[in-house]
């Protein structure tokens, strides 16, 4: 079982650097072998090239939904586009990269982990409301991960 965890961010526009600072924290982390943690930031239609084998993506990123900042969303890859949740905020958004993708390789089962932002503009660093989410954040990845082990996640 190959897994793989994906931040995907810019860290130039305040918020939007969530899932780089979430996988950075991860890789200081022990994670059950098959597991990998990248640094994706904003990669577009490139994301592809490096995802292909594995049996289950975990992506983190902000998700603008309308909840409160900070509120964390955990999304199985279908659900962004049944109900229209704007998961991305980049150039090409990943739910489009790999819709792509698609129509190439076979994608694996994605499982989207998201934080609600409290601000995206031009700028370094997380607001507060998304720093405090960070743990949460990593503590459901963690949970998804030896969820997808043990074999209790359907594909």
């Amino acid at each position: 079982m190959k897994i793989a965890v994906i931040g995907i961010g810019n860290i130039l526009m305040g918020d939007e650097g969530l899932g780089i600072a979430v996988v950075e924290e991860l890789k200081k982390r022990e994670l059950p072998k098959g597991v990998e943690v990248h640094d994706c930031a904003t990669l577009g239609l490139q994301i592809l090239n490096f995802f292909k084998d594995y049996d289950f993506l975990i992506v983190v990123d902000v998700v603008k939904s309308n909840g409160k900042p900070g509120d964390v969303y955990v999304l199985d890859f279908d659900q962004c586009e049944d109900y229209g949740i704007p998961v991305s905020l980049h150039d090409i958004d990943f739910v489009k990269a790999f819709k792509i993708g698609s129509l190439v390789y076979e994608i694996p089962k994605i499982i989207i982990v998201g934080v609600e932002p409290e601000r995206i503009e031009f700028g370094i660093g997380l607001s507060e409301s998304v720093k405090r989410a960070i743990p949460k954040v990593i503590d459901k990845v963690v949970e998804l991960i030896n969820r997808i082990v043990k074999g209790d996640m359907p594909r």
